[in-house]
Protein backbone atom coordinates (compact mmCIF):
# COMPACT_ATOMS: atom_id res chain seq x y z
CA UNK A 1 0.00 0.00 0.00
CA UNK A 2 1.34 3.41 -1.14
CA UNK A 3 1.69 5.93 1.77
CA UNK A 4 -0.01 9.01 1.63
CA UNK A 5 2.20 12.08 2.02
CA UNK A 6 1.17 14.25 4.92
CA UNK A 7 2.99 17.36 5.02
CA UNK A 8 3.81 19.39 7.90
CA UNK A 9 4.61 23.58 7.85
CA UNK A 10 6.04 25.15 10.81
CA UNK A 11 6.83 28.96 10.96
CA UNK A 12 6.95 29.58 15.06
CA UNK A 13 9.20 28.18 18.07
CA UNK A 14 5.49 28.00 19.64
CA UNK A 15 3.99 25.70 16.95
CA UNK A 16 6.73 23.52 16.19
CA UNK A 17 7.05 22.80 19.90
CA UNK A 18 3.04 21.63 19.90
CA UNK A 19 3.41 20.00 16.26
CA UNK A 20 6.39 18.03 17.58
CA UNK A 21 4.45 15.00 18.93
CA UNK A 22 1.95 14.11 16.15
CA UNK A 23 5.00 14.71 13.06
CA UNK A 24 5.95 11.75 15.27
CA UNK A 25 3.27 10.02 15.30
CA UNK A 26 2.78 10.51 12.02
CA UNK A 27 6.05 9.16 10.96
CA UNK A 28 5.53 6.17 13.43
CA UNK A 29 1.93 5.51 11.37
CA UNK A 30 1.83 2.43 8.45
CA UNK A 31 -0.09 4.50 6.58
CA UNK A 32 1.61 8.02 6.29
CA UNK A 33 4.67 10.01 5.08
CA UNK A 34 5.53 12.55 6.68
CA UNK A 35 7.12 15.55 4.94
CA UNK A 36 8.22 19.03 6.70
CA UNK A 37 8.58 22.64 5.11
CA UNK A 38 10.35 25.55 7.79
CA UNK A 39 9.35 28.60 7.40
CA UNK A 40 8.60 32.32 8.54
CA UNK A 41 10.53 32.52 11.96
CA UNK A 42 11.94 29.60 12.21
CA UNK A 43 14.41 30.67 10.02
CA UNK A 44 15.27 34.00 11.92
CA UNK A 45 18.56 34.42 13.77
CA UNK A 46 16.66 37.29 16.02
CA UNK A 47 13.99 34.51 16.94
CA UNK A 48 16.51 31.99 17.93
CA UNK A 49 16.99 30.35 14.52
CA UNK A 50 14.80 27.52 15.67
CA UNK A 51 14.80 25.47 12.90
CA UNK A 52 17.79 24.01 14.44
CA UNK A 53 15.82 22.88 17.39
CA UNK A 54 14.04 21.11 14.24
CA UNK A 55 16.95 19.39 13.00
CA UNK A 56 18.60 18.31 16.39
CA UNK A 57 15.20 16.69 17.25
CA UNK A 58 16.06 14.06 14.07
CA UNK A 59 13.32 15.57 11.48
CA UNK A 60 14.14 15.86 8.22
CA UNK A 61 13.36 18.77 6.72
CA UNK A 62 12.04 18.46 3.04
CA UNK A 63 11.85 22.06 2.24
CA UNK A 64 13.10 25.57 3.66
CA UNK A 65 10.54 28.28 2.38
CA UNK A 66 12.73 31.79 3.59
CA UNK A 67 10.87 34.91 2.33
CA UNK A 68 12.92 36.79 4.85
CA UNK A 69 9.92 37.69 7.49
CA UNK A 70 9.77 41.32 7.49
CA UNK A 71 7.69 42.42 10.57
CA UNK A 72 8.67 46.12 11.27
CA UNK A 73 5.46 47.37 9.52
CA UNK A 74 1.85 46.03 8.37
CA UNK A 75 3.06 46.51 4.88
CA UNK A 76 5.93 44.74 5.36
CA UNK A 77 4.00 42.17 6.90
CA UNK A 78 1.44 41.86 4.16
CA UNK A 79 4.71 41.90 1.83
CA UNK A 80 6.11 38.64 3.53
CA UNK A 81 2.72 37.11 3.12
CA UNK A 82 2.50 37.90 -0.91
CA UNK A 83 6.37 36.13 -1.14
CA UNK A 84 4.90 33.42 0.95
CA UNK A 85 2.48 32.65 -1.49
CA UNK A 86 4.64 32.88 -4.50
CA UNK A 87 7.31 30.31 -2.66
CA UNK A 88 4.91 27.66 -1.86
CA UNK A 89 3.77 26.73 -4.93
CA UNK A 90 6.84 25.47 -5.95
CA UNK A 91 7.83 23.96 -2.87
CA UNK A 92 4.28 22.26 -2.78
CA UNK A 93 4.86 21.27 -6.33
CA UNK A 94 8.15 19.94 -5.98
CA UNK A 95 6.83 17.66 -2.76
CA UNK A 96 3.22 16.73 -4.10
CA UNK A 97 1.99 16.11 -0.83
CA UNK A 98 -1.71 14.09 -0.56
CA UNK A 99 -2.73 16.77 2.21
CA UNK A 100 -1.10 19.80 4.15
CA UNK A 101 -1.47 19.99 7.96
CA UNK A 102 -1.29 23.24 9.69
CA UNK A 103 -2.36 24.24 13.41
CA UNK A 104 -3.67 27.28 14.82
CA UNK A 105 -4.24 31.37 13.08
CA UNK A 106 -0.63 32.68 12.56
CA UNK A 107 -1.00 34.61 9.64
CA UNK A 108 1.28 32.78 8.04
CA UNK A 109 -1.35 30.33 7.35
CA UNK A 110 -3.23 32.62 4.65
CA UNK A 111 -0.93 32.25 2.38
CA UNK A 112 0.16 28.98 2.70
CA UNK A 113 -3.42 28.09 2.77
CA UNK A 114 -4.93 29.97 -0.36
CA UNK A 115 -2.24 28.22 -2.09
CA UNK A 116 -2.77 24.43 -0.77
CA UNK A 117 -6.61 25.20 -1.60
CA UNK A 118 -6.24 26.93 -5.00
CA UNK A 119 -3.94 23.50 -5.90
CA UNK A 120 -6.69 21.13 -4.71
CA UNK A 121 -4.03 19.98 -1.94
CA UNK A 122 -6.82 19.33 0.81
CA UNK A 123 -6.02 21.05 4.32
CA UNK A 124 -6.07 19.36 7.90
CA UNK A 125 -6.65 22.54 10.63
CA UNK A 126 -6.01 21.61 14.22
CA UNK A 127 -7.17 23.84 16.85
CA UNK A 128 -9.95 25.58 14.93
CA UNK A 129 -13.11 27.38 16.14
CA UNK A 130 -11.54 29.09 19.15
CA UNK A 131 -12.11 32.75 20.09
CA UNK A 132 -8.95 35.16 20.63
CA UNK A 133 -10.61 38.78 20.16
CA UNK A 134 -7.68 40.89 21.12
CA UNK A 135 -5.62 40.02 17.44
CA UNK A 136 -6.42 39.38 13.82
CA UNK A 137 -6.15 35.77 14.45
CA UNK A 138 -9.77 35.00 14.52
CA UNK A 139 -10.30 36.06 10.97
CA UNK A 140 -7.37 33.75 9.61
CA UNK A 141 -8.44 30.96 11.83
CA UNK A 142 -11.53 31.16 10.32
CA UNK A 143 -10.68 31.69 7.10
CA UNK A 144 -8.36 28.27 7.20
CA UNK A 145 -11.62 26.65 8.63
CA UNK A 146 -13.31 27.43 5.75
CA UNK A 147 -9.90 26.32 3.10
CA UNK A 148 -10.25 22.89 5.37
CA UNK A 149 -11.32 19.73 4.50
CA UNK A 150 -10.30 18.12 8.05
CA UNK A 151 -10.86 19.68 11.63
CA UNK A 152 -9.53 18.82 14.98
CA UNK A 153 -10.53 21.34 17.53
CA UNK A 154 -9.00 21.13 21.18
CA UNK A 155 -12.77 21.58 22.76
CA UNK A 156 -16.07 21.06 22.36
CA UNK A 157 -16.81 25.16 22.34
CA UNK A 158 -14.36 25.36 19.16
CA UNK A 159 -16.26 22.56 17.77
CA UNK A 160 -19.53 23.81 17.73
CA UNK A 161 -18.08 27.12 16.18
CA UNK A 162 -16.79 25.10 13.36
CA UNK A 163 -19.98 23.27 12.78
CA UNK A 164 -21.75 26.73 13.09
CA UNK A 165 -19.60 28.24 10.60
CA UNK A 166 -19.68 25.32 8.04
CA UNK A 167 -23.02 24.48 8.90
CA UNK A 168 -21.87 20.90 8.56
CA UNK A 169 -20.48 18.75 11.43
CA UNK A 170 -18.87 16.33 8.89
CA UNK A 171 -14.87 16.00 9.46
CA UNK A 172 -14.55 17.36 13.03
CA UNK A 173 -13.76 15.68 15.94
CA UNK A 174 -12.95 16.83 19.70
CA UNK A 175 -9.31 15.53 20.59
CA UNK A 176 -7.84 18.14 23.04
CA UNK A 177 -4.95 20.87 22.35
CA UNK A 178 -1.73 18.47 21.15
CA UNK A 179 0.48 21.17 23.23
CA UNK A 180 -0.74 18.86 26.30
CA UNK A 181 1.11 15.75 25.14
CA UNK A 182 4.58 17.25 25.99
CA UNK A 183 3.53 16.77 29.61
CA UNK A 184 2.93 12.69 29.23
CA UNK A 185 6.23 12.54 27.11
CA UNK A 186 8.52 14.66 28.10
CA UNK A 187 11.20 14.73 30.90
CA UNK A 188 11.33 18.05 32.47
CA UNK A 189 14.28 19.50 33.48
CA UNK A 190 15.17 20.18 37.19
CA UNK A 191 15.08 23.26 38.76
CA UNK A 192 18.58 22.98 39.23
CA UNK A 193 19.47 21.97 35.33
CA UNK A 194 17.95 25.11 34.59
CA UNK A 195 19.75 27.01 36.78
CA UNK A 196 22.42 25.90 35.74
CA UNK A 197 21.66 26.31 31.98
CA UNK A 198 20.15 29.54 32.54
CA UNK A 199 22.27 31.58 34.60
CA UNK A 200 19.56 31.62 36.83
CA UNK A 201 19.84 31.64 41.23
CA UNK A 202 18.31 28.24 42.70
CA UNK A 203 17.34 30.05 45.91
CA UNK A 204 15.09 32.62 44.68
CA UNK A 205 11.57 32.63 43.53
CA UNK A 206 11.31 32.81 39.51
CA UNK A 207 8.20 34.33 37.41
CA UNK A 208 7.99 34.01 33.48
CA UNK A 209 7.05 36.44 31.41
CA UNK A 210 5.67 36.54 27.47
CA UNK A 211 3.83 39.22 26.05
CA UNK A 212 3.18 39.34 22.44
CA UNK A 213 1.96 42.05 20.65
CA UNK A 214 -2.16 42.92 20.50
CA UNK A 215 -2.31 43.34 16.61
CA UNK A 216 -5.35 44.97 16.96
CA UNK A 217 -3.93 47.94 18.73
CA UNK A 218 -1.31 50.79 18.00
CA UNK A 219 2.34 49.91 18.95
CA UNK A 220 2.03 52.78 21.76
CA UNK A 221 -0.13 50.69 23.47
CA UNK A 222 1.86 47.38 23.29
CA UNK A 223 4.92 48.88 24.21
CA UNK A 224 3.44 50.48 27.72
CA UNK A 225 1.83 46.85 28.30
CA UNK A 226 5.65 45.45 28.66
CA UNK A 227 6.80 48.68 30.38
CA UNK A 228 4.13 47.94 32.76
CA UNK A 229 4.60 44.88 33.65
CA UNK A 230 8.31 44.75 33.81
CA UNK A 231 8.13 47.79 36.12
CA UNK A 232 5.59 45.65 38.47
CA UNK A 233 7.62 42.47 38.21
CA UNK A 234 11.02 44.53 38.67
CA UNK A 235 9.66 45.78 42.28
CA UNK A 236 9.54 42.03 43.35
CA UNK A 237 12.14 41.37 46.29
CA UNK A 238 13.92 37.86 46.02
CA UNK A 239 12.77 37.10 42.52
CA UNK A 240 13.96 36.34 39.05
CA UNK A 241 12.54 37.18 36.03
CA UNK A 242 12.41 34.92 33.03
CA UNK A 243 11.12 36.89 29.58
CA UNK A 244 11.30 35.07 26.45
CA UNK A 245 11.14 37.18 22.90
CA UNK A 246 7.58 38.12 21.51
CA UNK A 247 6.52 36.55 18.32
CA UNK A 248 7.24 37.88 15.00
CA UNK A 249 3.82 39.89 15.08
CA UNK A 250 4.10 43.70 13.82
CA UNK A 251 5.11 45.16 17.31
CA UNK A 252 7.38 42.38 18.43
CA UNK A 253 10.71 43.68 17.36
CA UNK A 254 9.79 46.66 19.22
CA UNK A 255 8.84 44.56 22.30
CA UNK A 256 11.63 42.64 22.13
CA UNK A 257 14.53 45.57 22.32
CA UNK A 258 12.86 46.97 25.22
CA UNK A 259 13.05 43.37 26.82
CA UNK A 260 17.33 43.78 26.09
CA UNK A 261 16.84 47.63 27.23
CA UNK A 262 15.76 46.39 30.29
CA UNK A 263 18.61 44.75 31.56
CA UNK A 264 20.28 47.76 31.73
CA UNK A 265 18.78 48.76 34.88
CA UNK A 266 17.01 45.25 36.05
CA UNK A 267 20.32 43.53 36.00
CA UNK A 268 20.35 39.93 37.20
CA UNK A 269 16.99 40.38 38.21
CA UNK A 270 15.78 39.64 34.34
CA UNK A 271 17.16 36.90 31.72
CA UNK A 272 16.03 37.78 28.69
CA UNK A 273 15.82 34.45 26.25
CA UNK A 274 14.90 34.66 22.77
CA UNK A 275 13.68 31.23 22.82
CA UNK A 276 13.72 29.23 25.28
CA UNK A 277 12.07 25.99 23.26
CA UNK A 278 9.48 23.83 23.88
CA UNK A 279 11.23 21.52 26.82
CA UNK A 280 12.68 24.37 27.95
CA UNK A 281 9.92 26.70 28.29
CA UNK A 282 7.42 24.01 29.79
CA UNK A 283 9.82 23.31 32.75
CA UNK A 284 10.30 27.28 33.71
CA UNK A 285 6.71 26.83 33.88
CA UNK A 286 6.90 23.94 36.19
CA UNK A 287 8.98 26.00 38.63
CA UNK A 288 7.88 29.71 38.77
CA UNK A 289 5.58 31.28 41.16
CA UNK A 290 3.40 32.79 38.31
CA UNK A 291 3.43 33.15 34.52
CA UNK A 292 2.33 36.64 33.71
CA UNK A 293 1.57 37.88 29.96
CA UNK A 294 -0.17 37.07 26.80
CA UNK A 295 0.48 33.91 25.40
CA UNK A 296 -1.88 31.22 24.94
CA UNK A 297 0.41 28.75 26.86
CA UNK A 298 -0.69 30.65 29.99
CA UNK A 299 -4.44 29.65 28.99
CA UNK A 300 -4.03 26.12 27.60
CA UNK A 301 -0.24 24.53 29.36
CA UNK A 302 -0.55 26.73 32.88
CA UNK A 303 -3.55 25.07 34.27
CA UNK A 304 -2.11 21.54 33.32
CA UNK A 305 0.72 22.17 35.70
CA UNK A 306 -1.89 24.04 37.98
CA UNK A 307 0.32 27.83 37.93
CA UNK A 308 -0.80 30.75 38.50
CA UNK A 309 -1.33 33.00 35.56
CA UNK A 310 -1.47 36.98 35.37
CA UNK A 311 -3.21 37.61 31.29
CA UNK A 312 -2.75 40.92 30.42
CA UNK A 313 -4.94 42.74 28.00
CA UNK A 314 -7.45 41.29 25.23
CA UNK A 315 -5.04 39.33 23.26
CA UNK A 316 -6.52 36.28 24.27
CA UNK A 317 -10.08 37.32 24.65
CA UNK A 318 -12.88 34.89 24.05
CA UNK A 319 -10.57 31.88 25.67
CA UNK A 320 -11.67 30.15 28.50
CA UNK A 321 -9.98 31.37 31.32
CA UNK A 322 -9.35 28.70 33.82
CA UNK A 323 -9.68 29.53 37.74
CA UNK A 324 -6.01 29.56 38.12
CA UNK A 325 -6.14 33.01 35.50
CA UNK A 326 -6.51 36.26 36.73
CA UNK A 327 -7.23 38.51 34.16
CA UNK A 328 -6.10 42.30 34.24
CA UNK A 329 -5.77 45.16 31.73
CA UNK A 330 -2.52 46.88 30.44
CA UNK A 331 -2.28 49.33 33.53
CA UNK A 332 0.57 49.38 35.97
CA UNK A 333 -1.91 49.48 39.14
CA UNK A 334 -3.91 46.34 37.83
CA UNK A 335 -0.71 44.43 37.13
CA UNK A 336 0.59 45.23 40.72
CA UNK A 337 -2.38 44.32 42.10
CA UNK A 338 -2.89 41.02 40.57
CA UNK A 339 0.83 40.21 41.71
CA UNK A 340 -0.53 40.42 45.04
CA UNK A 341 -2.81 38.05 44.47
CA UNK A 342 -2.15 35.60 42.20
CA UNK A 343 -0.89 33.38 44.97
CA UNK A 344 -4.38 32.85 45.80
CA UNK A 345 -5.31 31.47 42.65
CA UNK A 346 -5.32 27.81 42.74
CA UNK A 347 -7.20 25.74 39.95
CA UNK A 348 -10.59 24.03 40.45
CA UNK A 349 -9.55 20.48 39.68
CA UNK A 350 -12.73 20.30 37.66
CA UNK A 351 -10.58 22.17 34.93
CA UNK A 352 -7.29 20.05 34.64
CA UNK A 353 -8.56 18.36 32.04
CA UNK A 354 -10.68 21.60 30.22
CA UNK A 355 -8.05 21.83 27.46
CA UNK A 356 -7.60 17.77 27.20
CA UNK A 357 -5.60 14.86 28.40
CA UNK A 358 -2.18 14.60 27.03
CA UNK A 359 -2.87 11.98 24.05
CA UNK A 360 -4.03 14.17 21.36
CA UNK A 361 -1.17 13.16 18.92
CA UNK A 362 -2.75 9.93 18.96
CA UNK A 363 -6.62 10.65 18.96
CA UNK A 364 -5.36 12.30 15.69
CA UNK A 365 -3.61 9.79 13.72
CA UNK A 366 -6.22 7.05 14.71
CA UNK A 367 -8.75 8.92 13.36
CA UNK A 368 -6.69 9.94 9.84
CA UNK A 369 -5.63 6.42 9.57
CA UNK A 370 -9.50 5.07 9.93
CA UNK A 371 -11.21 8.32 7.52
CA UNK A 372 -7.82 8.57 4.74
CA UNK A 373 -5.78 6.09 5.50
CA UNK A 374 -7.67 3.48 3.09
CA UNK A 375 -8.10 6.14 0.82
Amino acid sequence: MKRKKICFVTATRAEYGVLKWLMLEVQKSTFFQLQLIATGAHLLYTQGHTVDQIIEDGFRIDAFVDVQLNTLTTEDIAISMGKMAEMFAPALKKLKPDYLLVLGDRYELLPICNTAFVMRIPIIHLSGGDITEGAIDDGIRNAVTMLAAYHFPGTEDSAKNIIRMRNSSKNVWVVGEPGLDSFRKEKLWTREKLAENLGLNCNLKWALLTYHAETTEELEYNLNAIKNCLRALGELDGYQIIATYSNMDFGGIFINEYLEKSKEYLKDKVIVIPSLGNIRYLSVMKQVEFVMGNSSSGIIEAPALKIPVINIGKRQKGRHLCSNIIQVGTEYEMIKRAIEEVGEKLLDDSEINYWGEGNTSEKIVNILERVIGNE
